[in-house]
């Protein structure tokens, strides 16, 4: 088996996606190792982590719509947006109806542009913004495009509510759910959160942390066809695959496309490429 391809992890609460990292790292002795998409300690969920060659693939995952299960506690405020920081603000509650939540998800699916919360990991002049924000410091971050696919009420037990999300890369849903407060008249903040999906991958695929060991975490050591199944693919035989990992163009019989994976004989991903009027241009190449 390759040593390179994508570990599926379901993280648990408590740690940061680096810990996760660290902790794989120390398993497999793999020193190339990244993950795709940041969940902060307190969330749980689907944590891709690209081994070896993989990790030149992240973006290609990180990029995709993302699916959260989210509780979030109405009638109180926190610096951090979550359950983990200082509450800032409390209040009492007006009569709440489900009908009153269902009434608003319209706006809620019209949502489109976000400023990610001052607690955030966004780069600000190289500096984390949750650096800044607990030093104190002042700073402005910039609204950005973000996109709600999809939006359910799951439970509603006041004073807490949960609600099932898809959305585009880059939105923070801490950010959301002061936002459905906001538009309910109301404070809240994000106490659980689980990252369900990350495009056609589920976290009930994932492999739980503690169960991955040196023995055996080649089994749940995934390829890249099965990772990115969204991707047309091309069979390259044994003498394209030469010309293929020295950078070489040549023609072949495929309509045009801007990115294509590119498999041997074997089912094993060596790269990525454009064709254009039938020819076929190496972009990334694995082997």
């Amino acid at each position: 088996m390759s040593d390179f391809g994508v570990i599926l992890i379901n993280k648990p609460v408590g740690i940061t996606s680096f810990d996760v990292v660290k902790r794989i790292r120390k398993i497999t002795k793999i020193k190339k190792i990244g993950h795709t998409g940041t969940l902060d300690p307190f969330a749980s969920g689907l944590l891709p982590i690209c081994i070896g060659k993989a990790t030149r693939l992240a973006e290609k995952l990180s990029g995709k719509n993302k699916e959260y299960l989210v509780t979030m506690k109405l009638g109180i405020r926190t610096d951090t947006g979550d359950i983990t920081g200082k509450i800032v603000e409390e209040q009492e509650l007006p009569e709440i109806k489900l009908e009153t939540i269902k009434k608003i998800i319209p706006d809620i699916l019209n949502i489109s542009k976000q400023i990610p919360h001052k607690f955030s990991a966004v780069k600000v002049n190289g500096k984390r913004a949750y650096e800044l924000a607990r030093a104190n410091r002042e700073f402005k971050l910039e609204t950005r495009p973000i996109k709600i696919h999809s939006f359910e009420i799951v439970d509603f037990s006041l004073p807490e509510i949960t609600y099932r999300t898809e959305v585009s890369k880059g939105t923070y849903i801490r950010s959301l759910s002061e936002t459905i407060a906001e538009k309910l008249g109301i404070i809240a903040t994000s106490i659980t959160l689980c990252r369900t999906k990350i495009g056609e991958l589920k976290n009930q695929d994932a492999v739980e942390l503690e169960k991955l060991t040196e023995e055996n975490w080649k089994i749940s050591l995934r390829s890249l066809p099965e990772i990115l199944t969204d991707f047309q693919k091309y069979y390259l035989n044994s003498e394209e695959i030469v010309d293929f990992k020295n950078g070489r163009q040549f023609k072949v019989d495929f309509e045009d496309t801007d990115e294509i994976m590119i498999l041997d004989m074997n089912e094993k991903c060596v790269g990525f490429a454009g064709i254009e009027q039938s020819i076929i241009k190496p972009r990334i190449v694995l082997i």
